[in-house]
């Protein structure tokens, strides 16, 4: 039973209180560029200084996932994340941009090994047929600390001191270490005592596996929009002069995610989990047409409900669908090249939303990716209906 295994649970404890810190720091990061930086497009070119980093990490940290124990990776990246906030401090301390960004490369640095780590371990805890479920689970747990670090990060950033914030990020950063010692994940029976392992094998299978191929360029477009949702978020609080507003935001997409996670497992059941993927897009483009009512904070709120409430079923089903189609031993480099993946995406989305709300305005700029993200759900759609393309979470449909 899947609340029954130990090494699953520590997975989703460390999670709840990693994950709360993650979310104080970003706030205290985004008050503290605020205070500094008047151009949305000069603070996503800080916010990608970490992420270039962490995407030259991924090919080597995929290798390095699929060959040694991954519990004592995830322990190594933990202990390297607590030193993150421990950065900000002199930042704080001389109004550095400098050492922020040098803060940011210690956190992607860690997240480049400790994330692909945890998506390439549930395979190799877990039964299959438990995987969809796991991760929804996963989901909903990243949504709780969510929830509640931004709730807390809140509340502490309008009634102490940002280095208290940064203090927070530490203790749950080092609770997450410690929870990671207890971690025990079966050792994969692979090929890397008989040949060598290399990186460029999973791009081969990208490009053959048509339902890999489709998987992510699905999560692509969505990491497109996520990239650059925290600048959104940000310019949105501002445009209304209400700085509450942010962490309304954060809560009601969060609280959505939590409600659509417990209703995904029931609700997709054993539907084509590649048809869902592609169809979901479709309702993502919508909410994005509903956050172009900038003005209307009703409306702002409501629209990342729906957006947050599709993010509750998109997410588990591709994690599904890669770890469905892939073999244990190439796990790692998959989940690593998909995170380098998501990094680029996260780049350019930066990029590309700062310059977007700069020059067309946060309304202009979301009915632009709201288009796009349409037009590309309708495109996977008819592609994965053309090539017949079927993974399911109780068998192992072929396409």
């Amino acid at each position: 039973m899947l609340w029954r295994n130990r090494t699953f649970l520590l997975l989703m404890t460390g999670e709840v209180v990693a994950g709360a810190g993650m979310w104080i720091s970003i706030i205290a990061n985004l008050q503290f560029m605020q205070s500094l930086i008047p151009s949305e497009t000069v603070k996503a070119l800080v916010l990608m200084c970490g992420l270039v980093v962490s995407i030259l990490l991924s090919p080597k940290a995929g290798v390095i996932i699929d060959m040694y124990d991954k519990g004592k990776i995830m322990m190594l990246a933990s202990l390297i994340r607590c030193f993150s906030p421990v950065f900000m401090f002199p930042a704080l301390a001389n109004d550095s941009l400098v050492w922020m960004i040098v803060s940011l490369i210690v956190m992607q640095c860690s997240a480049a090994f400790y994330f692909p780590t945890v998506q390439a371990s549930l395979p190799a805890i877990l039964s299959k047929d438990e995987l969809l479920k796991a991760n929804s689970i996963y989901l909903n747990i990243s949504t709780l600390s969510r929830i509640g670090g931004t709730a807390i990060g809140g509340v502490l950033v309008v009634s102490m001191d940002l280095s208290m914030l940064y203090v927070c990020s530490i203790i749950a950063y080092a609770v997450l270490a410690v929870v990671t010692l207890f971690l025990r994940i079966p050792p994969i029976t692979s090929r890397r005592m008989k040949e060598k392992v290399e990186f460029r094998e999973v791009l081969t299978i990208s490009r053959q596996d048509p339902a890999l191929f489709v998987g992510l360029i699905n999560n692509g477009l969505v990491t497109l929009f996520l990239g650059g949702v925290n600048l959104m978020i940000l310019n949105l609080s501002t445009l209304q002069n209400e700085p509450q507003l942010m962490g309304w935001i954060y809560m009601a997409e969060g609280f959505s995610i939590f409600v659509g996670g417990l209703l995904a497992k029931r609700w997709i059941g054993n539907k084509n989990l590649m048809a869902s993927s592609t169809l979901m897009l479709i309702f993502f483009g919508i909410s994005q047409y509903g956050m172009s009512f900038a003005s209307q904070k009703v409306m702002i709120l409501a629209s990342f409900a729906v957006f947050g409430f599709v993010v509750a079923f998109f997410f588990p089903v591709t994690a599904t669908i890669f770890q469905k189609r892939l073999p244990e031993h190439q796990q790692g480099r998959f989940f690593s090249f998909k995170s380098m993946l998501d990094r680029s995406f996260f780049l350019i989305a930066l990029g590309v939303t700062g310059v977007g709300l700069d020059l067309m305005g946060i309304s202009g700029y979301l009915l632009c990716i709201g288009t796009l993200t349409i037009l590309f759900g309708v495109g996977t759609y008819w592609y994965s209906k053309k090539h017949k393309l079927d993974v399911r979470a109780h068998d192992e449909a072929a396409a």
